[in-house]
């Protein structure tokens, strides 16, 4: 079953702020320690997850949900009222008061009891499996765009390690100025690049959370219709 797609993100992820901070400073021989600084931010961004968030590879309805078994239920999809419904309450472009009131109005749509119930059941099954859906995409995005940033930090050390090197031939008396100014030009643009990301994995790593906290608010409000 096709997962929704509703959430629009650019995923960026980097090492710890400080060391990034840091490494953004011009590399040169009057900033004693910026080889050491590239070095810090590899060495720190050594974690394919660098959210504060404990990292959670899939939600599963125990810590969500008090009513019936759902994890054996696959074809909520079969009831096209549920399956439309789910698409429409997991959307976090949706308010959770319009979510609550979608809910209630499907309850209301049929008569208490044992077939309410089930209907409602079948309804958490599916917004259980779809915010799995979409919340996986975004967790292991997270930790592709944390592998590139690991080879951007990489590549700043080189850089730095080369600047300091070229510095060391200027101090022994080499004509290397023209060298030195292209080297410092492509170190400087580099670690703009990764303090960019840095600044953005607060958002990245909040929208996890955020599908977790909405499946388990719509279970609540299933929950309040239910036997």
């Amino acid at each position: 079953m096709k997962a929704m797609r509703d959430v629009s993100i650019t995923l960026t992820i980097s090492a710890l702020a400080i060391a990034l901070a840091l490494a953004i400073a011009p590399a040169s021989a009057e900033q004693p320690g910026t080889t050491d600084v590239a070095a810090n931010a590899a060495e720190e961004a050594n974690s394919n997850w660098p959210c504060v968030q404990r990292k959670v590879d899939k939600l599963t309805s125990a810590q969500i949900w008090d009513g019936p078994p759902v994890d054996d239920i696959r074809n909520w999809w079969e009831d096209k009222e549920v399956s439309k419904l789910v698409r429409y309450l997991i959307s976090r472009r949706i308010p959770i008061e319009e979510a609550e009131t979608a809910i209630a109005k499907f309850a209301g749509s049929t008569p208490e009891g044992p077939e309410r119930d089930k209907r409602l059941t079948l309804l958490f099954a599916g917004i259980l499996q779809e915010s799995n859906s979409v919340r996986s995409s975004i967790v292991n995005g997270i930790e592709r765009f944390q592998e590139r940033q690991l080879a951007r930090a990489a590549k700043l050390k080189e850089e730095s390690s080369k600047l300091a090197e070229l510095h060391k031939r200027r101090a022994a008396g080499e004509d290397v100025a023209d060298e030195i100014n292209k080297a410092q030009e492509l170190y400087d643009w580099d670690a703009r690049v990764f303090k960019e990301r840095e600044d953005n994995i607060p958002l990245a790593c909040e929208i996890p959370v955020e599908i977790e906290q909405r499946a388990f608010g719509l279970g609540r409000a299933i929950r309040f219709h239910m036997s």
